[in-house]
């Protein structure tokens, strides 16, 4: 079973959307992600797929796929960062392996990814 974000993890609040995308983006094959820091310390996500990309099952199948694919990127990261993945419609009908691929890439070439790196270190 893929893994769930606990509460403190996500981003519900429309208002939270807005906020975090007010800040910096990348995008890379149909996904785009926006991040900016926050004062809580923790490592909050929220993924967004527009009605235009797919009905309602696809929107959750690629939801649950982009998830997967962040817990497997991303680990234990625990920096305190929000984080807002964009589904594009270019991605609505991608296999899990394009998806990987398009989340690792955006991950790899944000200052996240970098930055837990480098916390990795002793």
């Amino acid at each position: 079973m893929p893994y769930a974000y606990r509460k403190s993890e996500r981003i519900r609040k429309n208002t939270e959307f807005v906020a975090t995308m007010k800040g910096k983006r990348l995008s890379i094959d149909g996904l785009s992600l926006f991040y900016t820091g926050n004062t809580t310390g923790n490592f909050r996500i929220g993924i967004s797929v527009s009605k235009k990309v797919a009905n309602a099952v696809g929107r959750n199948k690629l939801r649950r796929r982009i998830r997967d694919c962040i817990s497997r990127t991303l680990k234990r990261h625990t920096l305190g960062f929000d984080v807002v993945f964009v589904v594009r419609p270019q991605l609505a009908t991608a296999d899990f392996d394009r998806i990987a691929r398009a989340v690792e890439a955006v991950l790899y070439r944000s200052v996240l990814r970098s930055q837990k790196t480098e916390s990795a270190k002793p």
